[in-house]
């Protein structure tokens, strides 16, 4: 009863929980974060006109208005953009025409000076080092035009800058005159790939007309593998026989029981890619930040940033997935028969494990990362090469740290594919946590005790570090964090992408899967339980209250959070969800849920769960191509928001498909063919 006084007392105190109310009289004091002139007007009415993105930083003035303000904003950091930094976009022509009736030394007066000590702003410099020669050509004359501006509409402020790259018309939309070896790859294992498709899915039909037995559907037909091992083999890359397979129903018990994990899979992509579709909105150009940095400051803000906890999903349910694999390959090398293993057999397991693993997901993965860095013609933009550009660039010099998944701690400043780290600290979970798996195979007598302290390092860890390092208790992607592309950001790279930090979650997927082994094994009816049927629907309202405990410290803006509460918050919010979520997983997987249970195992969800491992892969490249050809600031509002967030699901999920049938079924079922 406790309890639910204070969920109640929460849920009626959090929406007056809004202490902070914006100036707008003084927000409107500063400078605007973007200012564009009409980039395809530039390019066509001057002919050989040229147009620069430019990156500048507001100097202190401490007697101008504008200074002030920008100080007031800013200091909310969590919430706000950092309104010194500014974005132009500058027609070279329109600034010329600007400056050419002021003198010399008038025109002196308007140089700040270059924009060289922003650690975040150098590393798209590096990037975009080809753009030295235009650089040194325009510096001077974009820092003096930005500055005429900023004069002009009386801000009494002065900025340092840079320009980023600049484009004409020559060379807008385009990269390079001829395709290089990169390029070359991608359209021959493109040319391959539909090739294999065809001579498979003809061979399929030959095979389909060769049959007599009129009883047999044509749709049965796709569903039966040959028993020849030469024809499965040819047949792995047919169409029609890859979308069967991808609709296929589950296969066995616990293939059944489970079936409800593809709605979870499909509900977590979907919140993936609504927060990194307004990820890369931030990153874009917004016409009205201060609704956004207004909103952070309500209860929905709060949601918003406890929304990374949908990352722990994900690792609950591959290690759910890895220890149900683990048990059925056990059972089956066993046989019913008690023996030691020896040192070789765990080992040839492991490496078993690891490959299968490996190819599975690397090989969609690395078409994805080959794709990213392909050079096409577009439609070009002010924001293009910022947006879009900078990834392929990063693709090209750090796609070795993607397919070896250590992206999340080698080259974290210049990612290819972001959201890759997810699968890099995955990946290092699926290693320990078999190695675990093993000991507590190897020595069964202490096997509760391995895995309980394996569990409660991983669980006391972010708290340690989290205290040493002195982290932010929650993972905080700001505003203009997320604008600057996480570049140079800690709390990111060390306390939300690091192996050591999720490990806990994971193993709490791990440990649900023995969890309900156990349960199946011994035939234990837990629907009939009524104590543990009040508690799992009682996980439901407590997990949306879970949601908002993060309230009081990040709207918490006077003071900071006691060192040692908030190292204690930071491993309780991440693994007390994974616990609870593991609890939650096997509660349905033993039949409990009623008809939310009925609902997560619609047929369409099979579907989707199957495809949302490509979603995953391609959707930070479909926002990045709906985002980066906008010619101007768009309006941040819901509708906008929403418009792109479904643009993004759609064509991440039709891009799976595709990746699916053409690629990634192919590969599994070439796999299990080897076992």
């Amino acid at each position: 009863m406790w309890l639910l006084n204070i969920i109640i007392a929460y849920c009626v105190l959090l929406p007056a929980a809004r202490c902070f109310e914006m100036n707008m009289t003084q927000y409107y004091e500063m400078p605007q974060l973007y200012d564009f002139d009409d980039y395809d007007r530039c390019l066509q009415e001057y002919g050989a006109g040229t147009y620069c993105f430019v990156r500048a930083e507001v100097q202190p003035n401490s007697t101008a208005a504008a200074w002030r303000a920008i100080q007031e904003i800013s200091k909310y950091d969590r919430h706000h953009f950092d309104h010194r930094q500014l974005y132009f976009g500058l027609c070279l022509h329109k600034c010329e025409a600007q400056l050419a009736e002021l003198d010399s030394n008038a025109r002196q007066k308007l140089q700040t000076g270059l924009l060289t000590d922003n650690a975040k702003v150098n590393v798209y410099l590096q990037l975009f080092d080809m753009e030295a020669s235009n650089r040194a050509r325009y510096n001077n004359l974009t820092n003096a035009c930005l500055n005429w501006r900023l004069q002009q509409r009386q801000y009494e402020v002065q900025a340092r800058s840079v320009v980023e790259y600049c484009d004409t018309a020559a060379t807008a939309g385009k990269v390079s005159d001829e395709d290089d070896l990169w390029n070359v790859s991608f359209y021959v294992l493109v040319f391959v790939l539909i090739l294999l498709a065809c001579l498979s899915s003809l061979i399929d039909l030959h095979l389909k007309r060769r049959r007599h037995d009129k009883m047999l559907k044509e749709r049965d037909h796709y569903k039966t593998p040959p028993r020849s091992l030469v024809t499965r083999l040819l047949l792995t890359c047919s169409i029609a026989r890859n979308w069967y397979r991808l609709n296929q129903e589950p296969n066995g018990k616990i293939g059944r029981e489970l079936r409800f994990l593809d709605c979870f899979k499909f509900f977590a992509m979907f919140l993936v890619i609504f927060a990194h579709t307004n990820w890369v909105i931030y990153e874009g150009a917004i016409s009205n930040p201060q609704d956004p940095e207004r909103l952070l400051h309500t209860a929905a803000g709060t949601l918003l940033i406890s929304g990374s906890l949908i990352t722990v999903t994900f690792f609950v349910i591959s290690g759910l997935l890895l220890t149900i694999n683990w048990l059925a390959v056990t059972r089956a090398l066993a046989d019913g028969k008690l023996e030691t293993w020896s040192f070789g057999k765990y080992a040839a397991l492991f490496v078993k494990f690891n490959v299968f693993r490996y190819i599975r997901l690397t090989v969609p993965y690395g078409f994805v990362v080959l794709l990213s860095g392909v050079y096409f013609e577009n439609a070009g933009g002010p924001l293009w090469r910022h947006i879009y550009q900078r990834e392929q660039l990063a693709c090209r010099k750090n796609w070795w740290t993607n397919l070896l998944f250590i992206n999340n701690y080698v080259g974290t400043d210049e990612r290819c594919l972001l959201q890759g780290w997810y699968l890099a600290s995955d990946t290092q979970s699926f290693a320990l946590s078999l190695v675990v798996l093993m000991l507590g195979h190897r020595f069964s007598r202490w096997s509760k005790q391995i895995y309980g302290i394996v569990l409660g390092i991983f669980m006391v860890l972010p708290a340690v570090l989290t205290y040493v390092m002195d982290y932010y208790p929650v993972f905080l992607p700001t505003p203009q964090t997320q604008k600057d592309s996480f570049i140079g950001n800690t709390q990111f790279t060390e306390f939300y992408t690091s192996f050591q930090m999720n490990f806990g979650s994971y193993f709490c997927g791990v440990l649900a899967a023995i969890a309900y082994d156990q349960l199946s094994v011994r035939q234990y009816k837990l629907r009939e339980l009524r104590s543990f049927q009040f508690m799992w629907f009682t996980l439901i309202p407590i997990g949306v209250f879970w949601l908002f405990t993060a309230h009081p410290i990040y709207q918490h803006y006077y003071a900071e959070t006691p060192r040692l509460w908030g190292a204690l918050y930071a491993t309780v919010q991440r693994n007390l969800w994974g616990f609870g979520l593991g609890i939650f997983v096997v509660g349905m997987a033993a039949k409990v849920g009623w008809i939310i249970r009925k609902f997560a195992c619609l047929p369409i969800f099979r579907i989707l769960g199957r495809l949302t491992y490509g979603a995953f892969i391609v959707h930070l490249l479909m926002a990045r191509l709906a985002l980066a050809t906008v010619r101007e600031p768009i309006y941040f509002g819901t509708g906008t928001m929403f418009a792109y967030i479904f643009y993004v699901l759609c064509a991440s999920y039709l891009g799976s498909l595709v990746l699916a049938i053409f690629l990634e079924l192919p590969v599994s079922s070439c796999l299990k063919l080897m076992r």
